[in-house]
């Protein structure tokens, strides 16, 4: 990871956060392999839906 991807993300969580939205450490974790191009957002978003769907 290089300080680009790591100032992405973090402005992603502290953007989250201004709205009363805590991100847990481990989709941080998540949302820092997607930020490195090691998995894509829509992946990461097919998982939260698996995850979290009714």
């Amino acid at each position: 990871m290089n300080i680009i991807t790591g100032i992405f993300a973090l402005k992603q969580v502290a953007t989250m956060a201004i709205e009363n939205m805590y991100l847990s450490s481990s989709f941080v974790k998540e949302l820092m392999k997607v930020s490195c191009g090691e998995k894509t957002s829509e992946q990461l978003r097919q998982e939260v839906i698996k995850k979290y769907a009714r």
